[in-house]
């Protein structure tokens, strides 16, 4: 499952890659510095996007524990409606969400020390990429409805297919290419956009007519009541749970918003997208690893459980470790393909020396929490992500900021990233329990 996957998600990371690319090459004579403008709109913004992301991945953690405990159980009608009310479950929350965001957004960005020419840039990109996920929750909850099956090719083809035609208009829309207007910033939220309705409506017919993955026949209020109960036992905390994390970066960007210059945060936001490419294939895995965990935890093998926490816990760090050494080795040139300014390729740089080779440990805090969320368990993974997130990373980006500046904040991070990965670790291989709840 998890070669499929991890092509998938490098496709979805890609995108963010790809944009970050184009905008550090946005040239205006009467804008000398438009591309450090655009990467620090883009950073700012980031995270308010991350917030709806992470609250789709959640509800789609617990749209696959429902469906897989139910596949496991061998009540496959079971699994149909669960997955059905999945897709009304997001579009409602998503909709609630996105519109509370909207509201807050300037507000937000305002506290968190955006220059008022960044905060119009970053608001002019929310106003588009905001409304965009509630399209994507349907390709979400489409994608974690096939995976809960243990299918591994037609989710990930969903995922690479908004990717590939997100990345194919990005430059009409941002450079203004042909026909086109030129949209910069902007135009990277639209080819999102185009991109996710296209996956959305292939996702949608592959588990409607193509699977038959879904069953909307003969639901009634209270059926859909009783389905979101038992998806929103582990969707809700495990939204909550990766909420938290888009949610400790924003904290961490209005550190470096309030004490550091737009370089730095365009810095800090360009290393932080080059460090996707290192961890894709975790990210799949961590999208497999709940499809193995459910149905084996559903059937009571709770032996093989913990076997895939303990072979998954081995691949993360082996791959961390391997893509560690590649992205000290060049990260001369890994910079330089984000940007041309010499200047922020300089602060990029010691990055690449200080959290790659830390990153195995928060692989493992979101490994840990996936596999546990699937088995009806997301509190585990809550306090792994609170413990990482709002009091590690939030805590030591600080201090590090206060002491060493923009580099401060890098071994901020790379502390984060190794204390909680071995608490996450010790405790689910040690105290957590192996045995899923009833769907």
């Amino acid at each position: 499952m998890m070669g499929p996957f991890s092509l998938a998600v490098l496709a979805m990371i890609s995108t963010g890659i790809v944009d970050t690319i184009y905008l550090g090459r946005l040239t205006d004579p009467a804008r000398p510095n438009l591309a450090i403008l655009a990467l620090a709109a883009l950073t700012f913004a980031f995270p308010l996007t991350f917030i709806g992301n992470s609250a789709n991945i959640g509800l789609g953690a617990g749209t696959m524990s429902a469906v897989s405990r139910a596949l496991g159980q061998g009540d496959t009608e079971r699994a149909r409606r669960h997955a059905a009310a999945a897709i009304l479950m997001a579009l409602t929350v998503m909709s609630v969400l996105v519109a509370l965001m909207l509201f807050i957004a300037p507000s937000i960005l305002k506290v968190a020390g955006a220059s008022e020419q960044v905060r119009l840039m970053a608001i002019s990109y929310l106003a588009i990429s905001l409304p965009g996920l509630v399209i994507v929750s349907i390709a979400s909850m489409s994608n974690n409805i096939l995976r809960a099956s243990g299918e591994a090719v037609l989710p990930s083809s969903i995922m690479i297919l908004a990717a590939i035609i997100n990345i194919i208009l990005d430059p009409f829309f941002i450079f203004g290419w042909g026909p086109f207007p030129r949209l910069e910033l902007q135009g990277a939220a639209v080819a999102t956009l185009i991109g996710n309705i296209v996956g959305a409506s292939f996702g949608f017919y592959l588990v409607m007519f193509h699977r038959k993955a879904i069953s909307f026949t003969d639901m009634t209020w209270a059926s859909i009541k009783r389905a979101w109960h038992i998806i929103g036992q582990v969707g809700i905390p495990a939204a909550g749970t990766n909420i938290i994390v888009p949610i400790a970066t924003f904290a961490a960007v209005a550190i470096l918003g309030l004490s550091l210059s737009e370089v730095e945060i365009a810095a800090f936001g360009v290393a932080s997208r080059a460090e996707l490419i290192s961890i894709g294939v975790i990210y799949g895995l961590s999208a497999c690893i709940g499809a193995i965990t459910g149905r084996n935890g559903g059937a009571g093998k709770t032996e093989r459980v913990r076997e895939t926490f303990r072979i998954c816990f081995w691949i993360c760090f082996i791959w961390c470790s391997f893509m560690a050494i590649i992205m000290a080795v060049f990260s001369q040139q890994i910079a330089q393909i984000f940007t041309n300014d010499q200047q922020l390729i300089e602060k990029i740089v010691p990055y690449f020396y200080i959290v790659p080779i830390t990153l195995f440990g928060y692989g493992f805090v979101f490994i840990a929490a996936a596999g546990l969320n699937a088995i009806g368990r997301p509190l585990f993974g809550l306090s792994y992500t609170i413990i990482r997130s709002l009091v590690l990373y939030v805590g030591f980006i600080f201090i590090g900021v206060q002491i060493a500046g923009l580099t401060g904040a890098y071994y901020g991070v790379a502390a984060a990233n190794i204390i909680s990965g071995f608490i996450a670790l010790l405790w689910t291989m040690k105290r957590a329990p192996m045995t899923a709840k009833k769907s």
